[in-house]
């Protein structure tokens, strides 16, 4: 019997799709990557900017989304056309897909199911998609409780190599940050850089500011770096290399990001903003300081403690190969819940 095969669709972030792909291969699946450039996509002539804008003055509102999944099936026509059938289809973020799209992909797969890991109240395209799917999953507590039909899922980290993995060293901590220039956290982290920077300690942290170079003057700091895009392949790089990882959460989700997980599977300390993180089974102090945004207590005492090892099943939990067939509801896995409270 062959591999089981996977269509991934997905936004395409950072090229974060390719990390996607390869932890499915790594873990024996047969991957068709579908994913969408939708951030950085650019109609490849007037002709097709016209053609979209008629047909969205005729009622068609997914008239853009139709052509950047038409100019992708193209470019993977290929193995496209070699599987009639997949064994499973993987979306993250599929609000980013028309519904014919999503349609033609469930009646060729035997398992179609979206994860949303950006939330679903923030986007009225995926909630009238949820019902396209056999299963959708969300991280967030309060979508869950908002809609029934949901199922939970917490995110996962990057299990496919772990190698290579330096010990937590106190003596000497790197802090590591990624994340876009937004004004709803811009204080904590100018707060945050503030003390860091008092206190000695070496900070890498990376400013994402597409188009808005005035925004480096918001951040003047020695270790503050500012770009347009950073490849999540060297984000994971960094993130291992470092100490300890910080986390600013944005004032529209109570679930957990990506770096959390990046956190737990990498053995890294973490600082959150986001104090729902004392709910999950993964929480302990000796890793995880919940800052307030404000009072700096207990923070050096943290820094200077030694990383405590947890059970081997909470990293088996969290991993991206039990999270996969969890969601795929393929034996054996690790049920994922969310806080119910």
């Amino acid at each position: 019997m062959g591999k089981p095969t996977v269509l991934l669709g997905m936004i395409n972030d950072a090229a974060i799709s390719q990390t996607v792909a390869a932890c499915l291969e790594y873990h024996g699946f047969e991957v068709v990557n579908f994913a969408l450039d939708s951030l950085d996509f650019r109609y490849p002539n007037l002709r097709s900017r016209l053609a979209v804008l008629l047909k969205k003055t005729l009622g068609n509102r997914q008239a853009k989304k139709e052509l950047m999944v038409e100019l992708k099936r193209r470019q993977v026509q290929t193995a496209w056309n070699a599987h009639p059938q997949f064994d499973y289809a993987l979306f993250i973020r599929a609000d980013i897909y028309p519904d014919s799209f999503l349609r033609e992909v469930r009646r060729r797969s035997r398992v179609m199911v979206n994860y949303q890991w950006d939330g679903v109240a923030r986007f009225a395209a995926a909630q009238a998609q949820i019902g396209l799917f056999d299963r959708y999953y969300a991280f967030d507590p309060a979508d869950i409780r908002a809609d029934s039909r949901l199922l939970p899922a917490t995110s996962f980290y990057f299990d496919h190599d772990l190698s290579g993995l330096a010990p937590y060293n106190p003596a000497a901590p790197r802090f590591y940050f990624v994340g876009s220039h937004r004004a709803d956290r811009l204080d904590d982290i100018r707060r945050f850089c503030r003390y860091t920077q008092q206190a000695g300690w070496q900070l890498d942290f990376h400013i994402v500011n597409p188009n808005q170079p005035e925004a480096a003057q918001d951040y003047p700091f020695d270790g503050v770096y500012f770009a347009d895009d950073v490849p999540f392949a060297d984000n994971l790089e960094r993130a291992r290399r470092s100490s300890v990882l910080v986390d600013f959460v944005i004032s529209t989700h109570s679930g957990l990001s990506l770096r959390t997980f990046e956190a737990l599977g990498y053995r890294k300390k973490l600082i959150t903003t986001n104090a729902e993180i004392k709910k999950y089974d993964f929480y302990h102090p000796d890793n995880i300081f919940v800052w307030d945004g404000k009072t700096f207590d207990g923070l050096q005492d943290f820094i200077a403690a030694p990383y405590r090892e947890l059970p081997p099943e909470i990293y088996q939990k969290y991993s991206f190969g039990n999270w996969v067939r969890y969601v795929f509801d393929i034996e054996p896995h690790i049920k994922i819940g969310l806080p119910t409270d």
